[in-house]
């Protein structure tokens, strides 16, 4: 494993003691929890032939309060050599009121690497009354396979003229996606395709406060299915299930909160439901305890 990085705020923590695996597990760390305007945090990170590596976090990130306009940026590249491993499982981002952030992501991948990414965002301070109340959210994650560019996902969330993103978001209060793809997860993903596939019971209702839909990643010279892709979002707050709740808040927030309140669990279990067999391979479940 290799790492080289950019900014004498960012530090990387390499724990001994997380999981009796084989997988390696590391905390990138900045002062404060958070990038503050103006920050540019560059990573290299390179994972060697048939080894694991998870990087997790240790709470929620951050991106405070951009009041000059200038974007927080976080730059990342990643290479993974064959038949190793590399997984990306942080804590759900948290965007302050008016900060602005732009991340690009950029993996490398040998013919038969395997990559995890989970990337998904909160709607902010939801307590605090910072509900969508940043002014961008930008992040673009590319995926070359063998020197070629094979999948790009790109969330772009921003104001507009004629849309705030407070009422496209509706009820939301976090959304993301997680991508699986390499040989050795096909396990996984087909699982989760699977799962996926499956339709209601007969006059089953849809539950509308949380939202999972999937699809399979295919290479372009037509190869069988190299992974999947699951997008999701939730009418959950995860302030709310951490920090209780204002009992001052009017009589609609409160029935807002109490429908909030029911989905996170619901959320995070699903995710949990739905990677379970990754966390017996790299060791624990980064989300447990938090």
């Amino acid at each position: 494993m290799e790492c080289h990085w950019r900014n004498k705020q960012l530090k990387i923590m390499c724990p001994s003691s997380i999981s009796e695996s084989c997988c390696q597990w590391v905390f990138p760390i900045t002062y404060g929890g958070g990038l503050v305007e103006g920050d540019n945090v560059n990573i290299s990170f390179k994972v060697g032939c048939r080894c694991s590596v998870a990087l997790a976090s240790m709470s929620f990130p951050k991106v405070y309060c951009c009041e000059n306009g200038k974007d927080s940026q976080l730059h990342g590249e990643y290479f993974v050599d064959s038949e190793a491993l590399l997984c990306l499982l942080p804590d759900p981002l948290v965007c302050f009121k008016k900060a602005s952030y732009n991340q690009s992501q950029k993996f490398h991948l040998a013919p038969d690497a395997n990559l995890v990414l989970l990337d998904w965002f909160t709607s902010g301070r939801y307590m605090k009354g910072e509900r969508w109340a940043f002014s961008k959210l930008k992040t673009v994650s590319s995926v070359f396979i063998d020197g070629k560019l094979e999948f790009r996902e790109s969330q772009n969330v921003h104001n507009t003229t004629f849309l705030t993103i407070e009422k496209a978001m509706k009820a939301y209060n976090i959304v993301g996606t997680c991508m699986i793809m390499g040989p050795h997860l096909e396990f996984l993903f087909s699982s989760i395709l699977s799962q996926m596939e499956k339709c209601r019971a007969y006059g089953e209702k849809p539950n509308p406060s949380i939202l999972f839909s999937g699809s399979s990643l295919n290479l372009s010279n037509g190869r069988k299915s190299f992974g999947c892709i699951v997008r999701f979002a939730a009418v959950s707050v995860p302030e709310v299930s951490k920090n209780g709740y204002d009992m001052k808040t009017n009589y609609s927030s409160l029935q807002h909160y109490i429908y909030s309140l029911s989905s996170f669990p619901q959320a995070i279990k699903r995710i949990e439901d739905l990677l379970q067999p990754l966390f017996m391979v790299i060791g624990s479940n980064p989300f447990a305890n938090k």
